[in-house]
């Protein structure tokens, strides 16, 4: 008999499933000074141009009228009235002939403004290769000082002029800058002419320069695009930003060098030593201004940040630490994550705010399986910087990392406590498993608090809801525990069997007391509770040991008032000697005692009698009684 009679408690644990930590690919690789995303960005390009030209619709220009008449020339009536003509033609959709007329206006007055406005705008009428004549007529026209009202309408033909042309450039050069570089370079170059304001060809010839070699002209080209475009400044200006860096990294490098050393002053030495064609420059001035501050203040890591805008302090980081995070990227791809971290994190103590390399240590750290928290900070400064895009994802996932580390160790816990009653339990055991339930219940709330996804939450409520079940289960089983052990003890009074009738009402009566508690608490037991089934194992336990004792108490008192007849036979026989005289009614009384007994529990032990001693009493009582007649 075990302690608790619940061989089989807890047999249906079904364990909380413990987080899934997101996974993540570290691919993004992104530098100041590399173009390896150029390929990327050629595809998006492409996909932007060949949506733009599917979806163009033509600008409804209005026709040229009489008050754009330029009065800076006089040709005479004739040339007037061929102008005249050629406006009127033009007006009236008679492109081709209105073309005639502007040549032959054109050969005695080659830089007349609206002629060379109305050719351009009957060739775009046309359509076809004419359009990139059009605009090339329309680009003196662009910085030529011109009449108001004939300057809007330049404007005009050349936006919409760019509009349709510029789709058809970008595709040409994304279809052949793979196959004939210098071909396509040399198109959208020649483009680019024609439409400074472009800020898209400006960017695809500065990339292509660069990629080339050629870091200097490339600068030059950004710098301008930058400059003039009124569409698509932004990628161009940041392409700018990039490649002042890249020209720069070389130059400033033995100030960098002493810097990332501690010789501050030697930096500043060094800078103050470069080149001057260089030497003036915003984030070469930013650096000085940087290492000043460094020199004034107690040396501290990590470095302060320096005071300057965002997007200077991101150039000048970048100048201090391209390259290192570009080896670290390069370290991290090629399996060797422990050097990249040990590199990061000696280059984050000096620029702590660096969007790009934050994000390299915070991969390497989820790589590692190191710090979630510490991952989790340089993620969230990650996030900042609109370009990292892979940022969100690797935040997304650290995030995941971390509550999983605080929630999966509590999962086991759980899983491993309740394990260990699925053999059998005691009372000890369940004291063991409610203490140990109890201290994780303790500790929900820190889990409740690491929960930051959805599944994080669901997780911890799973735990909860189980845990509250495992306790008021174990708490069942600890009363049904304790009344096992309780029937234990009351049966081992009995080992060695039942010595006569009083030790059988002393069993009788502590069954009896063990009943009516059973009887108590399934009483008290809550509706569906699980300890019922367990309560009605036990209450029958005892009833069947009860009814054991009566029949062992009934055999007793039979062999009782055996062995009392016996004895009196047995003295009887002994008197027959002629020195003892016989006392016939101390006899018949004596056995009347003996039948009045035997009478008497035969009516009272009824159902609780083995069969021989039913059989024995009643040969008893027979025999008594013929005796007495």
């Amino acid at each position: 008999m075990t302690g608790t009679g619940r061989d089989n408690a807890f047999q249906e644990i079904r364990p909380v499933q413990a987080l899934r930590t997101p996974t993540f690919e570290f691919t993004e690789v992104r530098g100041h000074g590399d173009f390896a995303e150029h390929d990327r960005r050629l595809e998006e390009l492409a996909r932007d141009a060949a949506a733009a030209a599917a979806s163009q619709t033509a600008l409804v220009l209005a026709p040229p009228v009489a008050t754009l008449t330029e009065m800076s020339l006089d040709l005479g009536p004739d040339g007037e009235e061929l102008l005249e003509d050629a406006r009127a033609n033009a007006g009236a959709g008679e492109y081709q002939l209105a073309l005639d007329q502007l040549a032959e206006y054109l050969q005695n007055a080659p830089d007349h403004q609206e002629a060379r406005y109305l050719r351009a705008y009957c060739l775009f009428q046309l359509g076809g290769p004419d359009q990139v004549k059009a605009l090339r007529i329309l680009r003196p026209l662009r910085d030529e000082r011109v009449e108001a009202g004939l300057r809007e309408r330049i404007r005009d033909l050349r936006g919409e002029l760019r509009r349709r042309l510029t789709p058809l450039e970008v595709t040409a050069y994304t279809e052949t800058v793979r196959t004939d570089p210098p071909g396509a370079l040399a198109r959208v170059e020649a483009f680019l002419e024609l439409a400074p304001e472009e800020g898209t060809l400006s960017y695809l010839l500065a990339v292509g320069q660069a990629r080339d070699g050629d870091l200097e002209l490339a600068l030059d080209t950004a710098t301008r695009g930058a400059a003039e475009a009124d569409v698509d400044q932004e990628p161009v200006r940041a392409l700018a930003r990039r490649l002042l860096l890249a020209r720069l990294a070389p130059v400033a490098a033995p100030a960098v060098s002493e810097f990332k050393a501690g010789n501050l002053h030697r930096a500043r030495h060094a800078l103050l030593g470069m080149d001057p064609r260089w030497r003036r420059n915003t984030v070469l001035d930013d650096f000085d201004a940087f290492l000043a501050l460094l020199i004034d203040l107690p040396r501290q890591i990590p470095l302060p940040a320096p005071k300057l805008p965002p997007d200077r302090t991101e150039d000048l980081y970048s100048l201090i630490a391209e390259t290192d995070g570009q080896q670290a990227a390069l370290l991290m791809q090629t399996g060797r994550a422990e050097q990249a971290e040990r590199l990061l994190a000696h280059v984050l103590s000096l620029v702590p705010r660096f969007p790009w390399l934050n994000f390299l240590y915070a991969a390497c750290l989820y790589r590692l399986g190191r710090e979630p928290d510490r991952a989790a900070e340089c993620a969230e400064t990650a996030v900042r910087d609109p370009g990292l895009t892979q940022a969100a994802e690797l935040l997304e996932a650290i995030r995941g990392w971390q509550e999983a580390t605080v929630i999966n160790p509590a999962v086991k816990e759980y899983v491993d406590a309740m394990e260990s009653v699925r053999d059998g339990v005691s009372v000890d055991r369940l004291a063991t498993l409610r203490h140990r339930l109890s201290a994780l219940e303790r500790r929900l709330p820190v889990l409740k608090a690491a929960a930051r996804s959805e599944q994080g939450v669901q997780v911890v409520q799973e735990l909860k809801t189980a845990i509250a079940q495992r306790l008021k289960e174990v708490a069942d089983a600890m009363v049904v525990g304790g009344l096992y052990e309780k029937y234990d003890r009351v049966m081992s009074t009995a080992k060695g069997g039942v010595s006569g009738a009083q030790a059988a009402d002393r069993l009788a009566g502590s069954l009896d007391g063990l009943a009516q508690e059973i009887k108590t608490t399934r009483k008290n037991a809550r509706r569906g509770s699980s300890t019922s089934s367990q309560l009605d194992d036990l209450a029958k336990l005892v009833s069947d040991r009860r009814a054991e004792v009566s029949r062992v108490k009934t055999s007793v008192q039979v062999s009782d008032l055996v062995r009392r007849f016996n004895q009196l036979a047995e003295q009887q026989s002994g008197t027959n000697s002629p020195s003892r005289p016989r006392d016939p009614y101390a006899v018949r009384r004596q056995l009347s005692d003996i039948l009045g007994d035997a009478q008497q529990l035969r009516r009272s032990a009824k159902g609780s009698f083995e069969a021989r001693d039913r059989t024995l009493l009643d040969e008893l009582i027979g025999t008594i009684s013929r005796t007495l007649r």
